[in-house]
Order: structure tokens, then C-alpha cells, then sequence
């Protein structure tokens, strides 16, 4: 058997299709990259009209998928072509090697010597052509990993997620560093970095069986795997790419140590081990859901009960330092049976130090225009705890993602409290979540304080 790649090409290179509105009319056309220049396929006169179109030509033609625009910069869904649903890499004894596979077919994309490189090419072919799932087979056909489309990973269809088109565009991706395949072969070398893979973390982290990727993109990369407890633990890891970044470093470790000081409290998520090897890293208790999961579903008086936790949890990290990242994917929930559950807070703006250590933007819903600075100040933690109760008791955030300017500027959409709460907690609302930090409440404390006299 030749050791060179091959590639059997099976799959047309065609493009994701748009639905969107332009006036009174639905517009079908091919994904644009960002300007209303590409090819139309067709307009209709109701959006239930566009999608069928659309539809039926992605099935015809073969494209991976439909993207329906809620407004210019928001996604309301994506449907997927169930040919393009899953990409797999597995083992083929016939021909003793590996191969990339469509979930639906038979017919190999790609030929590898080694499982390593074939999980290298199955990546790169699954950006370029826009499949939904990644899965990645031991030699026993068990699945080690499954990666995401990035539409999924960027949860582009959530409310308030504002879109960047460009996000589509059909670039190369760099190589991911794996570790030795089944038979001891590596890769050819790699010239580009990506996050560190199971192989290079379980050397590091104990305890460790198996890691699912779960955010991958950004200056800090998250996984989760179980641990030896029974429990599920979420690592938090600086990419490879930026591994010998003085700064970034610095920045986490900064971040980590209040964490680390404050653990053990109840509301504080549990460090299990922390390190420096292959990159900065910390490996925390995850619990069984996070808040940007469950927060909707959540009763009145479970949104009131998990605010006074994660105001207790803010207040404990931050009585001897000035703390942020309060976020909904930070706050883990646990059941504890009885219907209760258990809130805990992580990550205490690591994700924040090393995003601007580079230079970047780290702009959420709920990050503190002074963080835009790179800065955190005494009430930093106001602003986030008040833009974390606005989300729970608005059902919406004070502003998009990404929307830097709006935080700096302090253009936040008007409170629209739900029905069951006093109208009296909106001016509360906006005094947390002013631009001037000597503005806001003087503590996270003094802020829920407010809030309870009136929830």
C-alpha cells in the first residue's frame, strides 16, 4: 500500500445557502461571505416559501447547508443536508489504513498511512466543505473525539449571538498538533499550532481518561473529561499557539490565583489540579449543566436563588481582589436531589486576562467597559452580576455579543423585565450597569441587596 495521502473525490465544493429578507420579499442565494453580491437562486414571497426552495436545492444540488437570517447580524437557524451530517475517521482493515469517510457513504474522501494524518486531513475537509460533525475511531471502533461545526461551537443561532459573516469563508485552517497513532507513527511535521490535543494533556493532567473539545478557537481552549471521582471536570487551557506569550501567561496565572485562594467555598467551583505544562491549564469540578443552558427554564424563584449563590460566590473571590468573568457559562449547576440545585462560579476572567493580553477584544454581553481598557477595577463584578441578573430577569442581554462600542458607550437596550418581576428593579439594573465604575453600587453585596427588597 502506498504511504501518501490519497484522495478520492466524492463530494461537490458548493457553498452554504442564505435565506434572507430584503423588504417584502425572501431572497435564496448562495452564502455571500459578507456582501449581497453572489449568485440568487431564487425570491418568494413568504419566508415558509424561501425555505422550502432552499431546501429542496440544497438536496438537489448537494450543498452542506441552509443558513435562515433573523436580521443582518443574527442567525434564527441552520439546516443541515443529512449527507453532509457527519465526516468520519476510521480504520479499514481491507486496505490497512485510514480513511476519511461521509457518515452516509462509502466511498473514501481521504487515504492515510496513519490515523494522525488522516485526522489532520478529515479537519481540514470538514471546514471546506461545511460538515456538521467530526467523529474519530480507534482501530476497536470505539469514538475518541467528535469536533464540531464551528456554526456549532459559536452557538450562532442563539438569541442575541451577533454574527460575523466572514466567519464562512473557505481559508485553510492551521494543522492541530496529534499525538502518535495506534501503530507509534507520527505525522508529518507541522508548521502551525493548534490546541493541545488528549495526548498532550493527559501527559500534564491527572487523572484524565478521555477529552471531548469543546471550545477551541480562542486564546483559551476548553475541554471536558471525566475525572477520577465519578465527576465530569471542564479544563481551561491557553492554545499552543500563544503557549510562549509572556503575557498571556501572566494574565491567567493572575486570574487563577484569587481562584485558587477561594476554592474551597461552597459556591466557588472546586480546582482539582492546576499547571503549566504543555501550556497554563486549570482542570475544575464542572457540575452537571451550565446556566447559559438551563437559565430560561429555570422558575422566578430559582433565578433569585442561583443570583444570591453567585453573589456569594463573587463576593467571597472578590473580598481581597478585584474579580470579573461573571458569565452564565461560568456558573455550573448540580443537582442535589429534591428538585435543589447546587450554583458554583469558575473561571474568574481567565478567558478575559489572556484574550487581551494579545491585543484582542473580549466583548460579552457581560463584560465591564473598563475590561475593553484591559483593566478591572473594585466594581467590576457589579457590572457583571448586574448584566447577569438583567439576562436572567430580562430574558435577553443589555448587549450583543461583540458589540464593543454599545459597552463602552453605555447603550444598553431598555430593561424588559418579565411580567413577575416589580418594575422598581430596572432603574437597580442600570445604576450596575453604568459606564463609570465610581458610579455603580459599591459591592456585589450592596447590589443584591437592592435587588432582594424588591424580588
Amino acid at each position: 500500500m502506498a504511504t501518501d495521502t490519497q484522495m478520492v473525490p466524492e463530494i461537490p465544493h458548493n457553498p452554504p445557502i442564505e435565506i434572507r429578507q430584503e423588504g417584502q420579499v425572501w431572497v435564496v442565494a448562495v452564502y455571500d461571505r459578507g456582501v449581497h453580491d453572489g449568485t440568487t437562486y431564487s425570491t418568494e414571497d413568504t419566508g415558509m416559501d424561501a425555505l422550502r426552495a432552499a431546501k429542496a436545492r440544497m438536496e438537489s444540488d448537494r450543498h452542506p447547508c441552509v443558513v435562515r437570517w433573523e436580521s443582518p447580524d443574527s442567525v434564527r437557524n441552520v439546516y443541515w443536508n443529512p449527507d453532509f451530517e457527519y465526516l468520519d475517521v476510521r480504520y479499514d482493515p481491507l486496505v490497512d489504513a485510514w480513511t476519511v469517510v461521509p457518515g452516509g457513504g462509502t466511498c473514501a474522501l481521504e487515504v492515510c498511512a496513519s490515523r494522525a494524518d488522516a485526522q489532520g486531513r478529515a479537519k481540514t475537509i470538514q471546514r471546506e466543505y461545511d460538515f456538521k460533525h467530526l467523529r474519530v475511531y480507534d482501530r476497536d471502533g470505539t469514538c475518541r473525539e467528535e469536533r464540531d461545526h464551528r456554526f456549532l461551537r459559536h452557538d450562532v443561532t442563539d438569541s442575541g449571538v451577533r454574527f460575523d459573516r466572514s466567519a464562512v469563508e473557505r481559508e485553510e485552517p492551521p494543522d492541530v498538533a496529534v499525538e502518535e497513532d495506534d501503530d507509534g507513527e507520527r505525522p508529518d511535521p507541522i508548521t502551525s499550532v493548534g490546541p493541545a490535543t488528549p495526548g498532550s494533556l493527559g501527559v500534564s493532567v491527572p487523572d484524565i481518561t478521555q477529552v471531548e473539545f469543546v471550545d477551541t478557537d480562542g486564546v483559551c481552549n476548553q475541554y471536558e473529561t471525566p475525572w477520577g471521582d465519578g465527576t465530569t471536570a471542564t479544563i481551561v487551557a491557553v492554545s499552543q499557539k500563544h503557549a510562549d506569550h509572556e503575557a498571556v501567561r501572566e494574565g491567567f496565572e493572575a486570574r487563577l490565583e484569587p481562584w485558587l485562594a477561594h476554592d474551597d467555598a461552597e459556591t466557588v467551583a472546586t480546582v482539582h489540579e492546576s499547571g503549566t505544562d504543555p501550556t497554563p491549564w486549570v482542570a475544575y469540578r464542572s457540575g452537571d449543566r451550565g446556566l447559559d443552558d438551563v437559565g430560561m427554564d429555570l422558575s422566578l424563584n430559582e433565578r433569585v436563588g442561583v443570583l444570591a449563590e453567585v453573589v456569594d460566590a463573587t463576593a467571597t473571590v472578590s473580598e481581597h481582589h478585584d474579580v470579573c468573568g461573571i458569565e452564565p457559562r461560568n456558573v455550573r449547576l448540580r443537582d442535589v436531589g429534591g428538585g435543589s440545585r447546587h450554583v458554583t462560579v469558575a473561571n474568574w476572567g481567565i478567558r478575559w486576562a489572556a484574550t487581551v493580553a494579545v491585543a484582542r477584544d473580549y466583548a460579552t454581553p457581560f463584560t465591564a467597559p473598563e475590561q475593553l481598557a484591559g483593566r478591572v477595577t473594585d466594581t467590576t463584578a457589579v457590572y457583571g452580576v448586574g448584566a447577569l441578573a438583567y439576562w436572567l430577569f430580562c430574558e435577553s442581554t443589555p448587549v450583543d455579543a461583540g458589540d464593543a462600542q454599545a459597552i463602552r458607550t453605555g447603550d444598553l437596550r431598555p430593561p424588559e423585565t418579565l411580567t413577575a418581576v416589580p418594575s422598581g428593579v430596572e432603574p437597580v439594573l442600570e445604576r450596575a450597569l453604568v459606564t463609570d465604575p465610581t458610579e455603580r453600587y459599591g459591592s456585589v453585596q450592596a447590589l443584591h441587596t437592592e435587588l432582594a427588597k424588591l424580588l
